[in-house]
């Protein structure tokens, strides 16, 4: 049901209000949820009020005509079903009279064409502009949320998977959110800190037992003695330090000082 009415909506526009009856899908929280930001109104129709939904089971009549006029066209694939579906609509249903139309103006003492009043003229009689709304506003209405703790590894759970987040917010729990229809890519947002996208952990199947080492680790064979070299520097500096005792200590005799 979510995913009609993001495609209802992208494609249609916004409308003001729905009116559904009390099965699970019309009633689910998340639904109520992703219509109410996007400022749709929604009624439910009365428990055990069957001529409360008499026009959506009217029309369940229109679809069940459809179908055996398309068994007749002996169609195989779901996009040529499709197809003459949208033909059937536009060019048969929206151009047809409706009785329930007539009979609401009948109601209201107004005198009706002798053709009758199609949807179609129906719908164009509001003069209210088309309301759409941008494509990415309603795909983040239609998102859903949930609240998730991040592990001492930086890392969250979900469905199963692993999802890395960053370091600073290891022990906060941080708010997701997905597309129920691609969950691969969530988006994590946190206060005071800026939402970003986290994609599940990749581990490979098995841990190589010998791994291969960056070039800067791998075993290389030296071209001298590091210990040996530092040895050499510090004799050199000892005999020089020799050297320049002896040299004074000549230095003493020569003056006649006491040596």
């Amino acid at each position: 049901m979510e995913d009609t009415f993001h495609q209802l909506i992208v494609r249609y526009g916004k409308f003001d209000a729905c009116y559904f009856d009390n099965g699970t899908q019309y009633i689910a929280k998340q639904l109520k949820l992703s219509l109410s930001k996007l400022g749709i109104r929604i009624s439910h129709a009365p428990v055990r009020s069957g001529k409360s939904k008499g026009k959506q089971e009217k029309f369940h009549q229109v679809v069940d005509a459809f179908l055996r006029e398309a068994k007749l066209k002996d169609i195989r694939t779901l996009e040529e079903l499709n197809h003459y579906w949208e033909i059937y609509l536009e060019e048969y249903y929206h151009n047809k009279p409706h009785e329930g139309i007539r009979e609401y103006y009948e109601s209201l003492g107004v005198t009706i064409p002798e053709e009758g009043i199609s949807p179609r003229t129906e719908f164009n009689r509001d003069s209210r502009p088309l309301s759409y709304i941008d494509i990415s506003v309603v795909a983040e209405a239609f998102l859903h949320h949930e609240e998730r703790k991040v592990d001492k590894g930086a890392c969250i759970s979900f469905r199963g998977r692993k999802y890395e987040t960053k370091p600073e917010l290891i022990s906060h729990t941080v708010q997701i959110a997905y597309d129920p229809a691609s969950p691969e890519k969530l988006t994590v947002s946190y206060p005071g800190v800026e939402p970003f996208t986290a994609s599940p952990v990749k581990i490979g199947e098995y841990c190589d037992k010998n791994p291969s080492l960056p070039a800067g680790m791998q075993d290389q064979k030296p071209v001298t003695s590091r210990f040996l070299d530092a040895l050499e520097r510090k004799h050199v500096e000892s005999t020089q330090h020799k050297a320049d005792a002896i040299s004074f200590a000549s230095y003493r005799k020569e003056d006649g000082s006491h040596v």
